[in-house]
């Protein structure tokens, strides 16, 4: 992409308006890479693949449009196949203008090192949080009392009063527990 390029971040809509597949062997192509277009289908790409796709669908339909050659023709040159203007206007008909993105802000090597770091950083937090076993807050664990198990002071409590066991509510939670056992 060129510096100062305006079309370098607008998107287009490639439409194949013809009766055949668009495909690499009809110069389906953009930078070696192959694409196929069925006949009729729209696609959304990058202005300069829906441009090079446009051009060459052009020259595909004319190619296919041009009269085959007359050996008895006392012209062996022949006619050109299209003009500039001819091959324009039919490139053209296939695309459509959507929208332009805004322009990316650069990045400078620094930052980018930097954000790499960040992502690694955060895939090693991950990791480690994986790894690592739970712990729960002291009032959190919970305690067994033969079959019964006490995730709290207030349970305890609870406890206490249904089996009429007397106690003091400010008491710890561990030293209410002694009282069950």
């Amino acid at each position: 992409m060129d510096k100062n390029n305006p079309n370098d971040f607008k998107v287009v809509e490639f439409f194949n308006s013809t009766n055949f597949d668009f495909t690499p062997e009809l110069g389906a192509m953009f930078d070696g890479r192959p694409f196929f277009v069925s006949s009729g289908e729209k696609r959304q790409y990058p202005y300069h693949v829906g441009h090079r796709l446009a051009v060459n669908l052009a020259k595909a339909v004319l190619i296919k449009g041009a009269p085959s050659h007359d050996p008895n023709s006392n012209n062996p040159i022949g006619t050109p196949i299209w003009s500039e203007e001819k091959l324009e206007s039919l490139k053209k008909s296939f695309l459509t203008e959507l929208y332009t993105e805004t322009k990316p802000i650069s990045m400078s090597q620094t930052d980018i090192l930097m954000a790499k770091v960040a992502e690694l950083e955060k895939l090693f937090q991950d990791k480690q949080k994986a790894v690592e076993p739970k712990v729960e807050s002291k009032e959190a664990v919970a305690v067994t009392d033969g079959a019964k198990t006490y995730q709290d002071k207030a349970e305890v409590i609870l406890e206490l009063e249904k089996r009429g066991i007397v106690h003091d509510k400010r008491k710890k939670k561990e030293e209410l527990e002694k009282l069950l056992a």
